[in-house]
């Protein structure tokens, strides 16, 4: 092999790793957001720590990363579900919706929206699973989405499907100047705001850090959502999680033992 094609392979080879690792930390992000349970924070912690360790992740992503590890390893499954409840379920102190983010009012624009994303997702022959089949704005499923472009990046890089390629980036620059990248730091913002959990906090840094860093990267231009959405007439009831279990809203009184 020659000089020339060698610093091919090696290039290719670069480029898929940092497609994985891209990846990667779009889904632990996903999982970090949807409902903790022991088995979540074990792999949630199992990848954060792996992936902060890897030569593709941006240094400024690391120490994040593994925060979140750490945090994900020493929390109560049960006191971090009742965190989960009072921040996204039952009283949505901070909603995990893009639609629930905005300057005015939705009730119009909130099916155009919805269909948008859900247009992304059929594009690549993906969709929210069908037990939830209303979450496609939750901050969750977009980061699922942004996960799987970067796998099938990744897999038109090392077969050599250059047009594959360029739509399956098209589409990730689409997303984020389009929805993620709009209100994933006004969310995360929230989040630290709402909560002294350590496990939240260190998502919403992970979150942060990471979007603004895509963004960057891939030059796209969202319009950043900085405000919530008056809920209007609907009531709160509109935002509650598809995600979260069936169960009961915690006391006050075990709320504030849970994050003792």
């Amino acid at each position: 092999m020659s000089v020339e094609a060698l610093g091919t392979v090696r290039a290719l080879d670069a480029a898929v790793e940092q497609a994985l690792t891209r990846a990667a930390i779009y889904r632990l992000l996903g999982r970090a957001f949807g409902y903790p349970t022991a088995s979540v924070l074990e792999e949630l912690a199992r990848l954060s720590a792996l992936v902060a360790e890897q030569p593709a992740t941006a240094p400024a992503i690391r120490d994040p990363l593994a925060r979140l590890a750490a945090t994900a390893r020493e929390v109560d499954p049960g006191a971090l579900a009742a965190e989960y409840v009072f921040l996204f379920d039952r009283q949505v102190r901070c909603p995990p919706y893009e639609g629930a983010y905005g300057d005015a009012p939705q009730m119009a624009g909130k099916s155009a929206e919805l269909a948008d994303i859900a247009g992304f997702y059929t594009a690549f022959g993906l969709a929210p699973a069908a037990t939830y089949p209303d979450m496609e704005d939750h901050i969750a499923a977009e980061l699922e989405f942004m996960s799987a472009l970067a796998l099938k990046e990744a897999y038109a890089v090392a077969e050599g499907h250059t047009e594959g390629l360029a739509v399956t980036r098209e589409a990730q620059v689409g997303f984020l100047t389009d929805h993620l990248g709009r209100w994933a730091d006004t969310f995360a913002g929230e989040v630290r705001s709402a909560t002294p959990v350590p496990y939240y906090a260190a998502a919403a840094d992970v979150l942060t850090t990471w979007v603004r860093a895509e963004i960057e990267a891939l030059g796209a231009t969202p319009r950043r959502l900085t405000t919530r959405v008056d809920p209007g007439p609907l009531g709160d009831d509109t935002l509650t999680c598809p995600m979260a279990h069936e169960e009961p809203a915690p006391h006050a009184d075990e709320r504030s033992a849970a994050r003792e």
